[in-house]
């Protein structure tokens, strides 16, 4: 899976928080419960399942691990299984460090450029409007004892994300699966379980120290890990 996959995985985390279901079922009323719950909250933490597919090479992978958020733009991935897609996501909100120990390396980003590339980075880092960044509408019209299915399309063009969709169960009002593709034809899915609102209390678990003799290479000139 290429890097810029990975980066928008970060991004789309944060769609794990609880609703309250009342008046009218429209797309747009669930996903302003979604921002106004997510502006609210302060952490979760889930298993994840991740399946990724690209179309025009017929090629496939599948990953399972954690994933932690706490608000304003920290997080951390831990990729677990299968043994070649270890790997490990960490922002504290300033640099985002991506560690893959099968290949000695540590990757070191600042998040003000993924921020203003990604619109999905920008919503649910508090600094976007879904209304204004994403055209909303059902995938399909909401059934009893079905899950609501809601597509949000980009208003602008963005080579990194050509599709956004949820899944969210009408019970429990949490995301079960997230659905996104990109301009290359590379589509992921991720599925969540075990979500709890809380997140670790330590103050470094949002940071990352590269281990000793580990290739450090920083995509911005200046960064610093």
């Amino acid at each position: 899976m290429t890097r810029k996959i990975l980066l928008t995985t970060m991004a789309l985390l944060a769609c794990l928080w609880p609703l309250a279901a009342s008046g009218e079922v429209t797309p747009e009323a669930v996903m302003t419960r979604v921002q106004t719950q997510y502006d609210k909250a302060g952490g979760f933490q889930a298993r994840f399942r991740q399946e990724s597919r690209l179309k025009a090479a017929g090629a496939s992978d599948s990953a399972v691990g954690w994933m932690y958020f706490k608000k304003p733009s920290r997080m951390r991935w831990q990729y677990e299984t299968p043994p070649e897609q270890k790997k490990e996501i960490v922002s504290d909100g300033r640099l985002v460090w991506m560690y893959m120990p099968a290949d000695s390396l540590v990757m070191v980003y600042k998040i003000d450029q993924v921020l203003r590339s990604d619109l999905v980075m920008r919503f649910f880092s508090g600094i976007g409007q879904f209304q204004k960044d994403f055209t909303v509408s059902w995938q399909r019209p909401p059934r009893e004892g079905a899950s609501f299915i809601i597509d949000l399309v980009p208003k602008k063009e963005q080579p990194e994300l050509k599709r956004l969709s949820l899944t969210i169960n009408p019970g429990t009002y949490l995301v079960e699966k997230l659905d996104f593709s990109n301009a290359l034809g590379e589509e992921s899915r991720f599925t969540f379980t075990q979500v709890k609102l809380e997140v670790p209390a330590a103050p470094d678990f949002f940071t990352f120290t590269p281990p000793p003799g580990v290739q450090v290479v920083r995509e911005t000139p200046g960064s610093k890990p």
